[in-house]
């Protein structure tokens, strides 16, 4: 669960370690420069906007939210899920705080909700081609290397609590649809991944018809529309974009639309009518939960948590909020998508070949260490040093052929040279 980073899907930690928001801004401006050839700058209103709100500021206590989602959801695997499905094969017994980490898998809705929140930001003033590369670049490389470490650790320790992979589900995974390809998931937490790509595929086609400028103005009217699907005919609430987690996505983007522009009648009904398809879908699936897992789920917790995340994502409207300064905080967000990734079944994987009853108070923090250490090396290795190159890779791909559908005045694109990262 894109899962986006501090400035951009995904929303969990696209911000570079040292950069600042600003620099970030500028950064994307001059890549919509590279890849369009126009000389683009925000206009009027959006810089007014931009210098009254600090909307470009980066945002600390978001980062930190992000992390904390990451942390609540690696709770619940490891302290509930992965014992109670038999992938922690050597426990057989929950954890005295699993009543309360039995929760943390609502931490993919607090995903969701920053994921809409940061994607709005990101869209803002960009072409399709710039932000169809921009997630890419996002997206991918991580998880290209989270699949190869996750079917590496499973071809070598995988028989310890019965995890299996083929080379083919590995190859079919890494498009990032495996589901939609007939495949299983090389690890179960990718299924949240397909919600993100969704929900870019609708801002993507809405900037390929021109219609980024008017993005804010679709948001409240996505929200009614999801609302009265799940009330009127909720059969159809499950397909993309008409219900369920689509309700977060929504609800983030139109927070962050009103702390760009304001609060307006408009924009609070449509956060409210977010909410209200929201919540009710955190009940159901606490119910369905406490129906697959056979242990008791409180429908009506499971919808007050996720009113928090609402909560703490429209906090971000605050100024005292926004302007709160905290360490390691652009580390922390940037983190967040890695360890996602990479946290479930190789943590299943070594907490059967090494806890045990006795020992669990110690393996559990050597093994949690371990995964985010590996995240780390992701972050590093796969998304900040070589981002240039990716970059390149997928403007030449990726941002080529939404090129070719949307060329420029100029008749071509040129290629994209982001400013090297530290």
């Amino acid at each position: 669960m894109v899962v986006g980073r501090a400035r951009g899907i995904s929303c969990r930690g696209l911000s570079v370690v040292g950069w600042s928001a600003r620099h970030l801004d500028r950064f994307e401006q001059v890549l919509s420069c590279a890849m369009t050839g126009e000389t683009r700058t925000l206009d009027a209103q959006d810089r007014a906007a931009t210098a009254r709100n600090g909307s470009g500021r980066h945002l600390h206590v978001l980062d930190y939210l992000r992390f904390v989602a990451a942390a609540v959801v690696l709770a619940f695997h490891y302290t509930f899920n992965g014992i109670n499905n038999g992938k922690i094969a050597s426990l057989d017994t929950y954890w005295p705080i699993t009543p309360v980490t039995q929760y943390g898998y609502l931490g993919v809705d607090l995903f969701f909700l920053i994921s809409g929140f940061v994607i709005l930001n990101s869209a803002r003033n960009k072409t399709a081609r710039q932000f169809a590369v921009g997630r890419a670049v996002r997206l991918y490389p991580a998880f290209w290397a989270a699949v190869l470490v996750t079917a590496a650790v499973t071809v070598a320790f995988g028989h310890v609590n019965g995890l299996t992979v083929t080379p083919k589900q590995v190859a079919i995974n890494l498009t990032m649809v495996p589901s939609l390809l007939g495949a299983p998931l090389v690890d179960g937490v990718y299924w949240t991944l397909l919600f993100e790509l969704e929900f870019y595929a609708l801002v993507f086609l809405l900037l390929l018809a021109g219609q980024g400028r008017r993005l804010g103005a679709f948001l409240p009217w996505w929200a009614f529309g999801m609302l009265a699907v799940s009330l009127i005919v909720p059969q159809y609430a499950g397909l993309p974009g008409l219900g369920g987690y689509f309700a977060l996505f929504a609800g983030g983007a139109l927070i962050a639309e009103i702390r760009h522009h304001g609060p307006s009648v408009l924009r609070v009904a449509g956060l409210v009518a977010s909410a209200a398809t929201a919540l009710p879908h955190a009940a159901r699936h606490a119910h369905e939960l406490e129906v697959a897992t056979r242990v008791d789920f409180s429908e009506t917790t499971a919808a007050v948590l996720v009113g928090v995340c609402y909560l703490a994502i429209l906090s971000m409207c605050l100024p005292r909020v926004a302007a709160v300064r905290l360490p390691a905080a652009v580390l922390l967000g940037a983190l967040t998508y890695p360890l996602y990734l990479v946290h479930a079944h190789i943590g299943y994987m070594m907490l059967s070949l090494f806890a045990t009853e006795q020992n669990r108070l110690w393996v559990y923090p050597m093994v949690i260490a371990g995964v985010l250490g590996l995240a780390y090396g992701l972050h590093v290795l796969v998304e900040r040093r070589p981002k240039a190159f990716w970059f390149r890779i997928f403007d030449g791909t990726v941002g080529r052929a939404v090129g070719a559908v949307t060329p420029t005045r100029g008749g071509r694109h040129r290629p994209v040279r982001p400013t090297p990262t530290r």
